[in-house]
Order: structure tokens, then C-alpha cells, then sequence
């Protein structure tokens, strides 16, 4: 596992939490307005099953607003924090403590004995996937869904004209490198503070061919929310959701 970014005067977990929480108050509202637009009674006492949790920036939204969530992820270390965090809540907000299952699992490979009103892919998680992998978690979520069920996606475009390299500050004291290779659909990112770093690779997605996904698993695109990114003029964050009618 990579090296976490710890500076010595604050919390470990506080600051990994803040580190690999990549959801912004944007995304976290259309996830929560989109589940807000499932009005079936039949899916009302259904669970949202939650992929690529990380340390629960999207999960503790919607567990406040009322959902059950089985939040899921593959990394020990982010479960690990995030368990904590829900423990911490236990004396606080005990029934959002009591809404939240945190369960090791791959988004690429997983299966649960259940079917969920609706199924959330935050914070770009899907851009870690090659298209392949990409493809099949997307077929492998809506076999989950309930029938008017939403599979709600994020995901960052990169447009072509994006330059090659770049530094900037995300918060003091941490710098964001990333370089993109357009040719083969590929970027790396590190995250910096101090001597300290912290990579990971993505794959570059486009949004029709996302679109062509959603349309190859069987759930019809209704909803799309562009979050342009102000520091980054070629990158935008769209929100992407998605109802199974058939």
C-alpha cells in the first residue's frame, strides 16, 4: 500500500480521511436529489449499496438523509478509518451510525444475496477501472438493482486538449501533480506534502462512452450534472444517473 500523508501535528486518520475523500459538495447533493426521485414504495425499505466507499464521504450523506447503506470498498486502510468514524458517530448520531454496514468487497467482483433500490459509484472510482472492468461493473450493478432502481455514477473528463503535465496546490500544503498521456487513455496522479507522496492511476473516460455502457447493461440515462472543475479549465465532474426499467 502507498505511504499515507501524515504531518506530524495532526491525526493520522483525520488527515487520510480528508486526503481520500475526492467527493465535493456538488456530487454529494445530486446523489442525494437522485435518490430522492425514487418514489416506488416497493424499493422504500431497500438498502443503497455503495462501491468504492472510501472513507465514507458520500455514505454518511446518505445515511443523514434517511438510506440504509451497505457501503463497500476493497482497501483495509480506508474501511479501517471509516469504521472508526462510524464508531465515533455511534455517541453522536447513533440512528446514522445504525443506518451504515461497512463490508470488504470488489467493485469488480462482488456479489450480495440482496437486491438495492439503488447503487452509487462516487468520486470518479469508476476511472481506476480499464474499459473491460469498467464494462462488466457497471453489467455486474445493475444484476443488483431492483426493477426502478438507480445506478448513480460519477465520473472526472478530461477533454483532449488538456495539457500533458500539472502542479497545483489542492490545500496548504499538498500539491496535486498529474500527467496525462492522451495516447493511451491514461493519467497519473500524486498527491504531495512534504517529502511524502501518494500515486494513483486512472484511465481517461469519455462521456459517450459511458453512456454506451449504461445502454449496453440495460439501464436508461436520465440525469447528468456537470460540475466543471475551477482549477483544472479542462477537467469536469459529471454526475451520472441512470433508472433499470426492464
Amino acid at each position: 500500500m502507498p505511504r499515507s500523508l501524515i504531518p506530524a501535528h495532526r491525526d493520522p486518520a483525520e488527515t487520510r480521511a480528508r486526503l481520500l475523500s475526492l467527493c465535493d459538495k456538488s456530487e454529494i447533493q445530486s446523489v442525494l436529489d437522485l435518490l430522492s426521485f425514487i418514489h416506488n414504495p416497493r424499493l422504500a425499505d431497500m438498502r443503497v449499496l455503495e462501491l468504492a466507499c472510501g472513507v465514507g464521504p458520500v455514505t454518511l450523506p446518505m445515511a443523514a438523509a434517511g438510506h440504509r447503506v451497505l457501503a463497500t470498498d476493497n482497501r483495509e486502510d480506508a474501511l479501517g478509518l471509516f469504521s472508526g468514524r462510524i464508531d465515533g458517530l455511534r455517541h453522536t448520531q447513533p440512528d446514522v451510525a445504525a443506518r451504515i454496514e461497512v463490508r470488504r468487497a470488489d467493485m469488480t467482483d462482488f456479489l450480495f444475496q440482496e437486491q438495492f433500490k439503488a447503487i452509487c459509484i462516487p468520486a470518479g472510482a469508476i476511472t481506476a477501472l480499464d474499459p473491460e472492468q469498467r464494462r462488466n461493473t457497471i453489467r455486474l450493478a445493475t444484476a443488483h438493482l431492483a426493477f426502478g432502481g438507480r445506478l448513480i455514477l460519477s465520473a472526472e473528463h478530461v477533454r483532449p486538449e488538456a495539457p500533458a503535465s500539472t502542479t497545483f496546490t489542492t490545500r496548504p500544503g499538498i500539491t496535486l501533480t498529474e500527467r496525462i498521456d492522451h495516447a493511451r487513455h491514461r493519467r497519473r496522479i500524486t498527491l504531495a506534502q512534504g517529502d511524502q507522496t501518494r500515486t494513483s492511476d486512472r484511465f481517461l473516460v469519455a462521456p459517450h462512452d459511458l453512456m454506451r455502457d449504461f445502454e449496453d447493461a440495460g439501464v436508461t440515462l436520465d440525469y447528468r450534472h456537470f460540475i466543471p472543475d475551477a482549477r483544472r479549465p479542462h477537467h469536469t465532474n459529471i454526475v451520472f444517473g441512470t433508472v433499470k426499467l426492464h
